[in-house]
């Protein structure tokens, strides 16, 4: 999944329009904290959907795909919150809260509405891209450093993941579930230690090379347009005086 969330980044219609996304990113994600939930969590979840699959021609299954495992997360703590525990008569009661519904049913929605920015900015913005955003709205070098450092070594583990896993299945170490869980362990062990191995060798070949607390990266082109920043603010402006009109009315 992150290999090709990483892939669509740099290949979908707005790739080289990082800089009007990114204030479309933020404008929903302001929308979505600062306006009445049960309004702002649907309307920036269906605009940061639409926006993504239909705008910037992200494969809808990949974008779907992605929300699964954060949604299954949301869910089950939307049903903690639902249910109360308490003692009477000397035992455990176990009911609903109201109360507990209402804040998941608030939370959940707000949840889901910045889940759906995140993987819009996610599946549209390039790292390269989004790095030098951060480089020109004064981050500190040694931050951005450690974010490209941390972003690369993420590919150099899931390479040696996969190839560890790869020779196990070749040596049939999944063939029962004992066999199965002893070769997982196993393979956690030696990605451990190969986690260790490679960050040496990083550490080593920067101070090779005369690392001076910054490296320098070729940011990609960019397409500066005013009408995509006109829009790109246009639109969760818009949608957040929806959702106050609507929170209101109500």
């Amino acid at each position: 999944m992150l290999r090709a969330i990483d892939a669509c980044a740099h290949t979908n219609r707005w790739h080289a329009r990082s800089g009007p996304v990114a204030l479309f990113c933020a404008g929903l994600m302001l929308c979505v904290l600062g306006a009445p939930p049960l309004a702002a969590g649907p309307l920036v979840w269906a605009a940061a959907s639409v926006a993504a699959v239909m705008g910037a021609g992200v494969p809808g299954r990949l974008f779907f795909d992605a929300m699964l495992v954060p949604a299954g997360f949301l869910l089950t703590s939307a049903a903690a919150l639902c249910v109360t525990l308490g003692f009477a008569d000397g035992g455990v009661v176990l009911g609903l809260s109201a109360a507990g519904a209402w804040t998941a049913l608030q939370t959940g929605l707000r949840a889901a509405g910045a889940l759906a920015v995140t993987l819009c900015f996610a599946c549209t913005v390039p790292t390269a891209a989004w790095m030098a955003l951060l480089r020109r709205a004064g981050a500190p070098e040694a931050l951005l450093d450690l974010i490209m450092l941390v972003y690369r070594m993420l590919f150099v583990l899931d390479d040696a993941r996969l190839a560890i896993l790869r020779a196990q299945d070749n040596r049939l170490g999944f063939r029962t579930v004992k066999v199965a869980l002893r070769s997982t362990a196993r393979a956690a062990a030696a990605l451990f230690l190969r986690s260790l191995q490679r960050a040496a060798r990083l550490e080593q070949g920067l101070a090779a090379r005369g690392y001076t607390d910054r490296l320098p990266v070729l940011p990609p082109p960019m397409a500066v347009c005013p009408g995509a920043y006109a829009a790109a603010a246009a639109v969760p402006v818009a949608l957040a005086g929806l959702a106050f009109t609507i929170g209101f009315a109500r």
